[in-house]
């Protein structure tokens, strides 16, 4: 049987992961909601490691890379690569992809565990199988949470319509939100439904690759002008 576990991916930026405090706080608190053990590492050292792991790897240091973060229940801690991106930075990503809606709950919490990761990767087996590169979550309420398993922003004017996480952080979410505020952009933190997806102006999504917009759901075109604008947004955090 397959082992339950935490994850975290981080983005590294010339070989450096980013917000490692922010991911660790993530998982400490699951860790400690599900499996009753605190994680705490020391964050100097844990960085150390991270881009040792990236270095292992060969990653380009002109280019992000991402390294996994694995928590199990009996408090061992993985670190694993996970690729390298085709950017230096956050960035709006060229994939533009269609998504179709997939209705699912979460099996027992939001928390970013392995049984949640399975969820969206059958998930994403149904969109594909609907001839679409994305499934976009919503609950059996109706409610819009996720696409590609990753925070679903809408964005209707000069606002920004933000899917709930429902007490469980999440280290993207917050930079976007923070970005955007610093844009003067206005921010919605409440569900929206199903239903609502045809009065928005775009519907992107972010994670450890930056920001992906979708050309379509469900046949609906929709634009990128503040996803690219939230993409240069959430660099510029790091930047300052």
């Amino acid at each position: 049987m397959t082992d339950l576990y935490l994850y975290q991916t981080l983005h590294l930026q010339a070989g450096q992961p980013r917000s490692t405090a922010a991911h660790v706080a993530v998982l400490n608190s699951a860790s400690q909601q599900l499996f009753g053990r605190a994680y705490t590492p020391d964050l100097t050292t844990l960085k150390k490691r991270i881009a040792a792991a990236a270095r292992s790897e060969r990653y380009p240091t002109a280019v992000s890379g991402f390294v996994r973060l694995e928590l199990t229940a009996a408090g061992e801690e993985r670190i694993i690569p996970a690729g390298i991106s085709l950017y230096d930075g956050y960035a709006l990503r060229s994939l533009t992809p269609d998504a179709v809606v997939v209705q699912y709950d979460n099996p027992f919490t939001d928390a970013p565990t392995s049984a949640r990761e399975a969820a969206a990767q059958l998930a994403q087996r149904q969109a594909e199988t609907a001839g679409a590169g994305v499934a976009l979550q919503c609950d059996t309420a109706g409610v819009c949470r996720t696409a590609d398993d990753a925070p679903l922003i809408a964005v209707r004017g000069r606002c920004l319509f933000v899917a709930p996480n429902d007490g469980t952080p999440c280290v993207e979410r917050d930079l976007t939100l923070q970005a955007a505020r610093a844009e003067g952009l206005e921010t919605v933190e409440e569900p929206f439904t199903v239903g609502q997806l045809a009065c928005f102006d775009e519907l992107f999504y972010v994670d450890h690759r930056g920001v992906t917009a979708l050309s379509r759901c469900e046949g609906r075109p929709y634009m990128s002008l503040v996803a690219e604008r939230l993409a240069r947004g959430v660099e510029g955090l790091f930047r300052r």
